[in-house]
């Protein structure tokens, strides 16, 4: 009887384990996916728009996502908008953080490279944090959060070290598009964050892009570029492809999925992860090296990261611990276990 019971409960615990391991291995899986898929996301936009106009190359990748994904919707029977709130998600998402992020990025790194915009578009974290303290109700902003954010500043301003031959090269002005990109895409979050629909997140994605898409059509026809300036090579068309479904869908697929498993504050590290994919990925696709300026100004913005969530991941790294120590003390009960069915066995 009590090896029988030794061994069920050695059984659950093994079960438990490797769940665990299997939760864990599923993060870690998840977080190389959204960091290698956003990474070189920022190199297929370097090269769809060196024949491609900015705003067509957006436009066209959010008329394919939300092709894709209003069709899902409109199968799953759960497309249509029915609140006022869905009405303005759909207007939110689509102006701030589809349109204005989006269009903002590629007319920007018409200017600069793949590695800097990304090290840019890293701020994201870091902004979010002021904005919200404007705008939600009950936020606060202490020493170690105006630390962060200033640090984060300081660390685009590093990577932009303007200077006569970068303004003159236009470095400058995309380097301000791309953070005027993740300010746009912050400011959005922020704001969707206050709204309560009842659209599927499929459904709202697919509205967003649609009306996305349209308005870089009108940005495009207004500033003299559109579908029939742009020359449709064999490179863009799968540049293109790859935005509008591996990095559009995919890849925000993926970064939900690791959203749900490991949290926002983790999650969040995947914006200092892809820009590392990005340098590499600019390199070895494009011949593109990286400054150690550069570097220098990625490093300071992540340590803007960690002084805003210092709390956070202290809690993190002691409930990490703390599963840890838990986990060696149930490994002792079973030696002494055995030791007791040896001696009741040899007494029997």
């Amino acid at each position: 009887m009590v090896a029988n019971r030794v061994r069920r409960a050695r059984a659950g615990r093994r079960v438990a384990a490797a769940r665990v391991r299997g939760q864990r291995h599923r993060g870690g899986i998840l977080f190389v996916a959204v960091a290698l898929v956003m990474g070189t996301g920022y190199v297929a936009i370097r090269i769809g728009t060196e024949t491609v106009p900015p705003t067509v190359l957006a436009a066209v990748r959010f008329d394919a996502s939300a092709a894709i994904l209003l069709a899902y919707a409109f199968a799953s029977g759960r497309w249509r908008p029915r609140t006022t709130a869905d009405a303005v998600a759909i207007l939110v998402l689509g102006e701030l953080v589809l349109a204005g992020t989006v269009g903002l990025l590629f007319v920007g790194q018409q200017y600069t490279t793949p590695a800097v915009a990304a090290v840019v578009m890293g701020l994201g974290p870091v902004v979010t944090v002021p904005i919200a303290y404007l705008l939600v109700p009950g936020e606060r902003l202490s020493r170690t959060d105006l630390v962060g954010v200033v640090l984060g500043f300081v660390g685009v301003a590093i990577v932009a070290s303007p200077s006569p031959t970068a303004v003159a090269a236009g470095e400058t002005v995309g380097i301000a598009l791309v953070l005027c990109a993740a300010i746009s895409s912050s400011l959005g979050a922020v704001l969707l964050g206050r709204l309560e629909t009842t659209l599927p997140l499929t459904s709202l994605t697919g509205w967003g892009a649609l009306v996305g898409g349209v308005t870089l059509h009108l940005v495009g026809v207004g500033t003299g570029g559109s579908i029939g300036t742009a020359e449709w090579t064999p490179a863009a068309i799968a540049a293109t492809v790859y935005l509008a479904t591996v990095v559009g869908i995919g890849g925000y697929a993926a970064f939900l999925v690791l959203l749900a498993a490991v949290g926002p504050t983790r999650t969040s590290l995947t914006s200092f992860a892809s820009p590392l994919v990005a340098i590499v990925a600019g390199w070895l696709v494009l011949g593109e090296g990286v400054t150690a300026v550069t570097l220098a100004g990625f490093l300071v913005v992540v340590g803007g990261f960690v002084a805003l969530n210092w709390s956070t991941l202290g809690r993190a790294l002691a409930a990490a611990d703390s599963r840890a120590a838990r986990g060696l003390r149930r490994r002792r009960p079973f030696v002494s276990s055995r030791r007791t069915v040896r001696r009741t066995t040899d007494e029997r």
